[in-house]
């Protein structure tokens, strides 16, 4: 009888790691994210987003509002050459995996990205692909957020330069 208990506990520990570890199954774009955050001159951060909206300029109440709705947020800033901005831009927008386009905005020499996975009506994961010329910048953000919320993603980009 002790046999089979200590069985039926080992296939339920193993049920739930193989459970687990398909729930948190990296996506492309977090492969992405851990193979750049070392890079040379490039910026990686992990930010409770709700605690990032307090440092925002108030010029940019959007950026703001998409904060206090997100409930993650990490983020890859580079500045550098352009050539190499290109290619990361380029390999982040191929990590986006089965996201949808969002947004597809270019704003000068600015120009952003933005890919998502909707659920119930509303934007629950979020990437951002922003690329000028001497700046790379990816935003990868968890949240319920709205369509309008989305459109502030540019303003939210430009803040954290």
């Amino acid at each position: 009888m002790t046999n089979k208990t200590v069985s039926k506990s080992r296939l339920l520990g193993v049920l739930f790691i193989l459970l687990a570890s398909i729930t948190y199954a990296g996506h492309p774009i977090n492969d992405f994210y851990k193979k750049h955050k070392n890079d040379k001159d490039m910026e990686a951060k992990i930010l409770p987003p709700k605690a990032a909206s307090l440092f925002v300029d108030e010029d940019y109440p959007e950026a703001i509002d998409l904060l206090q709705s997100l409930t993650t947020l990490k983020y890859l800033n580079y500045y550098g050459e352009k050539t190499k901005i290109s290619e990361y831009a380029r390999k982040a927008i191929s990590a986006k995996g089965s996201y949808e386009s969002l947004l597809d905005d270019v704003d000068g020499n600015r120009e952003v990205k933005v890919f998502g996975e909707r659920k119930n009506g509303t934007v629950r994961k979020v990437i951002a692909v922003v690329e000028t010329k001497t700046q790379f910048v990816l935003l990868i953000a968890r949240g319920k957020l709205s369509n309008s919320q989305i459109a502030g993603l540019p303003a939210l980009s430009k803040e954290i330069q």
